[in-house]
């Protein structure tokens, strides 16, 4: 039993629990509960006495502390930081003693995450390293909840900088180590047939791109290496480019050999330069396109945003006029419902049109593309250069133009996007003049229109897009780079552009709810040319049904134009079935048969069974077999895939009809970084360095399920650019002599980089101390564990027990606690036959002759 003297008043209350921090085999949790059956209020103090605590010699200034509700003993914590109820992070917060109590110290880091409008400010006019909640404002308020490692912080937005939901702030972006990098994919290949007048064959591929990344610069390069028995070999630098994320203005910069985005001009490769509004700097919550919606609140309320009879959003506002600017882009239609939930209940509600074509923006966003340079893989070559620039203007209104001019050729562009109830339009309308050979020249227009539509309730959705050449002058500047060429070799130049005159797309998909859906697709055009039309029709169906069986069916219609004004018809009709087997486990097993018809490849069946192997899932299979009943030709084939650490290699191989087959292909990455090198699994734009030193055989929790190597390293192929990206260690398989400090890492990379994410480790032998004092009572709980060189190793749990890690077989630790004068200096010194022992237990007293922190 505890005896407590009431301060205030007798009142109900739970005396907190403090838990410390908890390593490998760090089981020692303060834990302090004791059901107090009195009535009052929470705000009371208690006055602890101390000798009744088991273990003993508990300072009174510690119990002080934690008399407090909610208090948390003085000391660094990792804890997830919420503001007014939205998590931004896991933050290392120090608490420390202020007013008989502990509160929490802010680093200017934090601060300017969690946004106050005046924390620049204060951290600029102040030299302290850290900062209390009332330093910032009277106003805000914190409480920590120690158990769930969670601190909850109340701010009035008035005093807050509003950002989007999922913004970053750029201070945190990391651009990266220096680092080099090749990914690589190999297959080779080979055929052998049963006829003695026919050849075998063999062949093989090499795929190699990486680069160099210094600082915020990045060099990349594609390349390939093509191999055959009969022609040898053939080498293809595909592109080779540098490139810089510019964060301040919110664009990306490249220059080498580059390919225009075809946005609004026909897509080239060329020389030269370009820079460009790098949408992925922005918050999910703004890219892509959403209306913005405004309402008035008559009180503090709760307005609720649907679409399509879901909810999507909930936010609390204050009265007066409110606006919403961050909603996901989470469907291209379907209007938005919006309800004002009063304080009294009354409901308000009303609708804000939602339709989009690829091109809407939101209000106040824009986008702009600058391109320059020499064209590329053309057969004539022409110095050019583009620029185009969108904007949105209100919810229902987006604007573009753009001009791209070259030797003799210019073609603008203007348009835009018009958002109503009746749906999305889209219309741009491009003008070309150009200089042709033989001193003539041509000049068109083209117009694209689009439209999109969600017809509610039903559930239907219209998109259609309308390409019309209104002139026969009309010309890309591939295609007059083209006729230029050709003019000087005299060789036909086929005119794809000017010979067509119109295109028509159209599609139709309807839910169907439990009974699946269906879709149907359509597209014609025309020519000039004297060439018959082109027409093409499908329909479609899919159901999923509860047990995950999954069948899907089409019937297509197609004539191809040509010059007799006849055309070719073609019908052909699939229709398929999978079947699932062990969903529940991880060895899951799938089987799958379909059947396909047309006019001229007559009918076709084939069946497949794949899944898994282990249960890691790291092994998968598939079997297949097809038969072709025009040609009587039965195949059977089959692959194996396999995952490991550093590379992923894969077989197939498949026989007929006078013929086999067989395959093999492996694909994985390299790095070269200042630790050394490191291999690991195929890369992406993006990617993560992991150092943890002497953690060998701890597993990443990445998709790839990558390990540390030997020299503590590893490679996480895919990271989010500009986002958040948590990155967790799984220290079970690693040695037991090293404890991995970090369960979690948070960085936020640039676009392209190679981001290094270190986690401390500590080597050396896990010890289970029981401190006693002279008089044989355990030392304070809470005491704070100290090594010789000052460094913060461990907690006093109950009892005095510390759990720490020492990588010397002797030397001297010390507990300090209270003001931090009193002390205890614990010599240990661990035997032969422990050292390789997982935990060592021993009894330490206090030795305070010897010179400990």
């Amino acid at each position: 039993m505890v005896l407590i003297t009431k301060k205030k008043n007798t009142y109900s209350s739970d005396v907190v629990l403090y838990e410390g921090k908890m390593k490998k085999y760090f089981l020692l949790i303060l834990i302090l509960y004791f059901p107090l059956y009195v009535i009052a209020a929470d705000e009371s103090e208690y006055i602890f006495d101390p000798s009744l605590f088991k273990g003993g010699h508990f300072d009174l200034a510690s119990l002080e502390i934690l008399s407090k509700p909610g208090a948390v003993p003085t000391g660094d914590y990792k804890l997830d930081v919420y503001v007014n109820q939205v998590f931004i992070g896991k933050y290392d917060v120090q608490y420390h003693a202020k007013n008989n109590s502990s509160e929490p110290c802010f680093s200017p880091g934090l601060i300017n995450d969690i946004g106050f409008k005046n924390g620049e400010d204060i951290i600029r006019n102040s030299n302290k390293k850290c900062f209390f909640l009332s330093d910032i404002s009277s106003l805000a308020r914190e409480k920590t909840e120690l158990s769930a490692l969670k601190l909850n912080i109340s701010v009035p937005q008035a005093l807050l900088n509003i950002k989007p939901r999922g913004y970053v702030n750029p201070d945190n972006y990391d651009s990266g180590e220096n680092i080099g990098f090749i990914n690589y994919l190999v297959n080779y290949y080979h055929i052998s047939y049963s006829s003695e007048n026919t050849d075998n064959f063999d062949s093989g591929w090499l795929s190699v791109n990486g680069g160099v990344n210094l600082g915020a610069l990045q060099y990349r390069q594609v390349s390939n290496v093509a191999w055959n028995k009969n022609d040898g070999y053939t080498w293809n630098n595909i592109r080779s480019y540098i490139q810089r994320p510019l964060v301040t203005i919110m664009s990306q910069f490249m220059a080498g050999q580059l390919v225009t985005n075809g946005r609004f001009f026909s897509g080239m490769s060329y020389n030269g330069i370009n820079l460009s509004t790098a949408d992925a700097m922005l918050p999910d919550s703004v890219r892509g396109y959403a209306p913005v919606i405004r309402g008035i609140a008559s009180s503090n309320a709760k307005v609720v945003v649907r679409q399509n009879g879901q909810e999507i959003y909930q936010t609390s506002v204050p009265p007066g006029n409110f606006e919403i600017n961050d909603l996901y882009p989470t469907s291209y239609n379907g209007d938005l419902q919006v309800q004002v939930i009063e304080a009294d209940g009354t409901v308000k509600t009303f609708v804000v049109p939602f339709s989009a074509v690829p091109e809407s923006m939101r209000p106040g966003m824009s986008r702009y593309n600058f391109a320059v340079g020499r064209t590329r893989n053309t057969q004539k070559k022409s110095a050019f250069a583009d620029i185009t620039y969108q904007r949105g203007l209100t919810n229902s209104v987006t604007a573009n133009g753009g001009v791209r001019v070259a030797e003799d050729y210019v073609a603008t562009v203007f348009g835009g996007v018009y958002t109503s109830t009746f749906g999305a339009f889209g219309l741009n309308t491009t003008f070309s003049r150009a200089k042709l050979p033989g001193n003539t020249s041509a000049e068109g227009w083209m117009t694209q229109a689009s439209w999109s539509k969600t017809f509610e309730p039903a559930g239907t959705t219209v998109s259609l897009a309308t390409y019309r050449y209104s002139t026969s002058g009309y010309r890309e500047l591939t295609e007059i780079l083209g006729a230029r060429s050709n003019s000087q070799t005299g060789a036909d130049w086929l005119n794809y552009t000017s010979g067509q005159r119109s295109r028509f797309d159209i599609t139709v998909s309807q839910s169907l709810g439990d009974y699946g859906n269906i879709f149907i697709t359509g597209a014609t055009q025309n020519y000039r040319d004297g060439r018959s039309r082109d027409t093409q029709l499908q329909l479609g169906y899919s159901k999923t049904f509860n047990n995950g069986i999954s069948m899907n069916a089409s019937l297509a219609r197609q004539r191809t134009g040509n010059y007799d004004n006849v055309g070719v018809m073609e019908t052909a009709t699939a229709i398929s079935f999978s079947v699932p087997f062990s969903s529940n486990s991880p060895r899951s097993v799938s089987l799958s048969a379909s059947y396909n018809y047309s006019k001229s490849s007559g009918e076709q069946y084939q069946t497949s069974a794949s899944g898994m192997m282990d249960d890691a899932q790291t092994l998968s299979y598939n079997l297949n077999a097809t038969h072709d009943k025009k040609y009587a030709q039965t195949t059977l084939g089959g692959s194996l895939q396999k995952r490991l650490a550093d590379v992923n290699i894969g077989m197939n191989a498949s026989t007929g009809k006078g013929y086999w087959q067989v395959s093999g292909n492996a694909q994985g990455a390299l790095a070269v970084h200042s630790g050394g090198l490191t291999f690991g699994p195929y890369l992406g734009d993006t990617f993560a360095l992991v150092e943890a030193k002497g953690a060998e055989g701890a597993k990443l929790f990445t998709s790839s399920q990558t390990r540390i190597d030997s020299n503590g390293y590893a490679l996480v192929p895919s990271v989010t650019p500009y986002r958040y990206n948590n990155i967790s260690i799984d220290p079970q398989g690693m040695k037991g002599n090293v404890e991995v400090l970090d369960s979690q890492k948070r960085v936020a990379p640039v676009a392209g980089s190679g981001v290094k994410v270190k986690f401390r480790t500590r080597t050396g032998a896990a010890l289970l101390i029981k401190a006693i004092t002279d008089s044989g009572m355990a030392i304070p709980m809470g005491a704070q564990v100290y090594d010789s060189q000052s460094n913060l190793v461990g907690i006093t749990g109950q009892s005095g027990q510390i759990y720490v890690r020492v990588d010397q077989p002797e030397g001297v630790l010390t507990a300090r606690w209270g003001d931090g004068n009193a002390y205890c200096a614990l010599p240990y010194k661990i035997k032969e036959n422990e050292i390789n022992q997982p935990l060592i237990n021993m009894t330490v007293p206090c030795n305070n002759s010897l010179k400990g922190m």
